[in-house]
């Protein structure tokens, strides 16, 4: 393996280990069970929150060569994990956030945030995929840039078509783009 890519190769096990809560979570929401489908969701939701914002920064900082964009990237690292917690943590303290609701056959999430009331949820997205999307974008590597444009259009695509369940779309699109990490590991590893 190479150095510096360790972070990013293991995207597409975190991405199926969250798309795998989604999939027990519909079925959870089927059978009406909601205890599960509520420790569900936070599961999700700790990915969402939690992992991408504060992974993906990291990640390309790990892999970054520009010691002024590893600076960035490391600064974006350390915001993205605080807006992380401070959207996840304020959930496990009060269960009656998350209501689940079903929207076009999707999984809208909905979750009540403690930025309610202080910034308009459009304002979060764009800083949230700032966060995840700046550092992949500006990466001294063509492959990682490669990437960052795949997750901003999905980012796009997301906000313009499924705004209703944002935050489950945009997870399955990028879940599905990550598989373009695979096959960047093994064209690196071949050279």
């Amino acid at each position: 393996m190479i150095p510096g890519f360790w972070g990013l190769r293991f995207f597409p096990l975190l991405f199926a280990v969250q798309q795998a809560l989604e999939g027990r979570l519909w079925l959870a929401i089927g059978n009406e069970n909601a205890q599960q489908s509520h420790w569900l969701a936070l599961g999700l939701l700790f990915f969402a929150y939690v992992v991408w914002p504060f992974l993906v920064p990291f990640s390309t900082t790990l892999v970054e060569q520009r010691s002024n964009r590893r600076t960035m990237f490391l600064g974006l690292t350390f915001l993205g994990g605080a807006l992380g917690l401070s959207l996840f943590v304020p959930l496990l303290m009060n269960p009656d956030w998350i209501p689940l609701t079903l929207e076009r056959h999707s999984i809208d999430y909905n979750s009540r945030l403690i930025w309610d009331g202080i910034l308009p949820q459009t304002v979060l997205r764009a800083v949230y995929a700032g966060i995840v999307c700046i550092p992949l974008l500006l990466s001294c590597e063509k492959s990682i840039r490669v990437f960052g444009v795949l997750i901003t259009l999905s980012v796009i695509v997301g906000f313009l078509f499924a705004q209703y369940a944002f935050t489950s779309i945009w997870c399955f699109m990028a879940a599905i783009m990550s598989v373009y990490i695979l096959f960047v590991i093994g064209q690196i590893q071949t050279r």
